[in-house]
């Protein structure tokens, strides 16, 4: 298998039918940790398995879905990528250029710290406000 055909799979993941409506079905997955056997796993926030709901377009109308129903939920592996990059890797580009740039100005480094930290509440802010737009382009679907 390619590289390019990687990019291409699915990121899968199974859940239980929570609620149905017309055009939506919600899915219930509860996340799995890599790290089950860990014995540090009581002190590590990665280890929690808290149920979350997915929203899920109805993508077969023709099909009659069951609540309490197991499926697999599916999302295109490229959009697992922007995920990751709007979440965790432009967060953090903009907290490490701002701290080079701010020493690089001769600033106090706590204040430099301060400023980058600061610098993330706007970005944060138009994710938030942005959530619908986002939330969107993001199209789990029922395989």
């Amino acid at each position: 298998m390619d590289h390019t055909s990687k990019l291409h799979e699915n990121i899968e993941h199974p859940g239980i039918i929570d609620k149905i409506d017309n055009e939506r079905i919600w899915v219930k997955i509860q996340p799995q940790s890599a790290c089950g056997n860990c014995h540090s796993k009581s002190y590590c926030g990665m280890a929690e398995s808290v149920d979350k709901v997915i929203e899920v377009q109805n993508n077969q109308p023709g099909k009659s879905w069951k609540q309490g129903e197991r499926v697999k939920i599916a999302l295109r592996r490229s959009l697992g990528y922007k995920a990751l990059f709007l979440g965790y890797l432009l967060p953090f580009l903009i907290l490490i250029f701002s701290l080079i740039i701010t020493l690089s100005i001769h600033i106090n480094e706590g204040l430099a710290a301060g400023i980058s930290i600061f610098l993330l509440v706007p970005y944060y802010s138009i994710l938030y406000y942005k959530r619908d737009i986002i939330r969107s382009s993001f199209h789990f679907f029922i395989k």
